[in-house]
């Protein structure tokens, strides 16, 4: 059986002393391709003989010990992922000893319809193939045997048409070229692989130049020139190439020179051709995966440390339409109205401007300004219904109205709802991505949904806190019955008339007359009106820098820069006793005496204590002197009271 076999390969010259250079670079180039270590192609005689190989010194083993001999056996491929789990396997002297195999797939090598060897990869350590790359595996046996078959008709004078029978009966996409009269064969598989007929293929190399992404072209293109100069050994690149129906393709295309002229010059490239698509999927997920994890990192550092989601949003905005493979977009939160309509502000937005109107508005946008009032049309249709909008063909969907006059085209809209719970409180808008959006594209972005709602959420309870915050220290400020703030307010603020170091200003301590008598005659509820009133006549006289407050009872303090054109405290008085206070007794004639300390611009913040003390002693004189007065003390600047 053995001797007949031996025969059978050496009339196929399949012979151990067969002329092999060629294929241990292309066995090399499938090691590297899978990336194993070991790659061989065996055939079976009185031993195992390796007419190729790589990452492997010897050049046969003992048929006994050959795990290509149970491939030529069973006529079909072998896949051990450990062999030294397997029963079979675990004794082999190669797995206990050199080279120590663990994982072993092979494929038969056929000669003339016969079993007569294997295609095989090895590694030491536990590893694993899919189905598809055994199936290529397969399809690159299929061509080692018809390659070996064309090296022996070279070798007598191979015709084109021979070669071309050998391009059209491998399973993989298999791409030749006549470098020199620029003839390029292409087999039925790589036809396939594109959704191309063969009669719609063409012999020249700008047509299949022509399929490449734009954004490859340049990388194929050095690729192949470096190979051909030979300053690299193999042709292996990656790119796209458009499919018939219009959609891209990621392939892989691996080969070498195969023919040169006697001065080196190449004269044939061979290469083959696999899809990668999904492959390039996976990658590209789990680098986009790793873009959109790194993106909202640090919208939620921003947040956390300016407390401010429009910049979170704005500084991930141009990585989101990226991300997404998007024209343009928004991203915008719903916002309540007085009346309890739903309006959407907007925290990024493309420049999409056409006209002087839309320009305002996206200049309202940069002031953060800019509301979506109208929510019935597409994008409004996330905020309203609650979910997804996919409309990759827009004028179609039942939400659409249409887009103003002048507005870009909108080819394809993808809308997506942030909630809360189930409460939506803001949006992400795409659109125009150059392919159909997807449910995984609304998956893959759910993550940065999630934290943008977590940080809406936390936008929300920070307001909350600071106007609870606002509110008690109102509260704590806030006289309740004049609404002025109170003593302790007073004593904060008149700090910052200490801290200005440019103008004179006056402190002084303003007492309702009599006020005692007010109440006794009248009641409490008349005094606390009269309060109210003086509070309010003195607040309506003074601007905005001044600064009055009700210190107590029915004393006022004041603070008022002496500048020119300022209320004095004179025209305070005069405002007060001009008119009666009407109150629910009716008019109340009321009059104050005021106290007053002058201060020097720079004085030390710790005088206040001292110069109040002073317009207290201004303030006694004024009302031992017969009330409805203002009495100063000398001033400060000159002496200390």
């Amino acid at each position: 059986m053995l001797n007949k076999r031996w025969q059978h390969i050496s009339q196929h010259k399949l012979a151990p002393d067969v002329d092999t250079d060629a294929l241990d670079k292309l066995i090399a180039s499938v090691a590297d391709f899978f990336e194993f270590p070991i790659a061989l192609v065996s055939v079976l005689g009185q031993k195992q003989w390796f007419i190729a190989k790589s990452g492997l010194d010897v050049d046969f083993t003992s048929l006994e010990d050959a795990f290509c001999r149970h491939v030529v056996a069973l006529r079909a491929p072998l896949v051990i992922e450990d062999a030294s789990q397997h029963p079979d396997f675990c004794d082999n002297p190669l797995v206990l000893f050199a080279p120590h195999i663990r994982f072993y797939a092979g494929v038969p090598l056929t000669a003339g319809g016969r079993e007569v060897g294997a295609v095989c990869l090895i590694d030491n350590r536990p590893n694993t193939l899919s189905d598809k790359d055994l199936r290529f595996l397969e399809s690159l046996s299929y061509f080692i045997s018809d390659y070996i078959h064309l090296i022996d008709k070279q070798r007598s004078g191979v015709s084109g048409s021979d070669f071309a029978m050998m391009i059209e009966s491998a399973d993989v996409g298999v791409w030749d070229w006549e470098i020199p009269n620029d003839h390029n064969v292409f087999n039925q598989r790589w036809c396939e692989l594109l959704g191309i007929e063969t009669d719609e293929v063409e012999s020249r190399s700008s047509f299949w130049k022509s399929l490449i992404h734009s954004d490859d072209f340049t990388q194929v293109n050095n690729a192949i020139r470096r190979h051909l100069a030979q300053d690299e050994a193999v042709l292996n690149v990656e790119y796209r190439m458009r499919h018939a129906q219009g959609h891209w393709v990621w392939v892989n295309t691996y080969g070498r020179v195969v023919a040169n002229d006697r001065s080196g010059r190449p004269l044939r490239l061979t290469c083959v051709m696999r899809d990668i698509s999904e492959k390039k999927s996976a990658e590209l997920r789990e680098r986009k995966q790793v873009q959109l994890l790194n993106f909202m990192n640090r919208a939620q550092s921003v947040f956390l440390h300016e407390k401010n989601i429009r910049h979170s949003c704005e500084m991930i905005f141009d990585e989101l339409l990226s991300l997404a493979e998007s024209q343009f977009g928004l991203i915008g939160q719903v916002q309540v109205q007085s009346g309890g309509d739903q309006s959407l502000f907007i925290h990024a937005l493309s420049n999409i401007s056409w006209s002087e109107e839309t320009n305002e508005q996206y200049r309202a946008y940069q002031r953060g300004e800019l509301f979506f009032n109208n929510l019935d049309n597409l994008f409004g249709h996330v905020i309203t219904s609650g979910g997804v909008v996919m409309a990759n063909r827009p004028r179609q969907h039942h939400a659409a109205k249409g887009t103003p006059s002048g507005h870009p085209p909108l080819r394809r809209f993808l809308g997506l709802p942030i909630k809360i719970g189930e409460e939506t409180v803001g949006m992400i808008g795409l659109a125009n991505k150059e392919e159909d959006y997807s449910d995984e594209d609304a998956q893959f972005l759910q993550p940065l949904l999630d934290t943008l709602g977590a940080l809406f959420y936390a936008l929300e309870v920070e307001k909350s806190r600071l106007q609870a915050e606002q509110k008690l220290r109102y509260l704590a400020e806030t006289d309740v019955l004049t609404k002025l703030p109170n003593r302790r307010a007073f004593i904060e603020r008149i700090q910052a008339f200490y801290e200005q170091d440019a103008t004179i200003f006056s402190i002084a301590i303003i007492d309702i007359d009599y006020f005692k008598s007010i109440n006794d005659q009248y009641g409490h509820q008349v005094g606390d009106e009269v309060l109210q009133e003086v509070a309010f006549r003195l607040n309506s006289s003074l601007r905005s820098d001044d600064l009055v407050a009700r210190l107590g009872g029915e004393e006022f303090g004041v603070c008022l820069f002496d500048v020119k054109g300022a209320p004095t405290l004179e025209t305070l008085r005069k405002v007060i006793a001009a008119e009666p206070v009407m109150t629910s007794e009716g008019g109340v004639n009321v009059t104050v005496s005021i106290g007053a300390c002058q201060v020097a611009p720079g004085a030390n913040n710790d005088q206040w204590e001292d110069d109040l003390r002073c317009a207290d002693q201004a303030l006694y004189r004024a009302k031992k002197e017969g009330r409805n007065r203002v009495r100063w003390h000398m001033p400060s600047i000159i002496t200390s009271c």
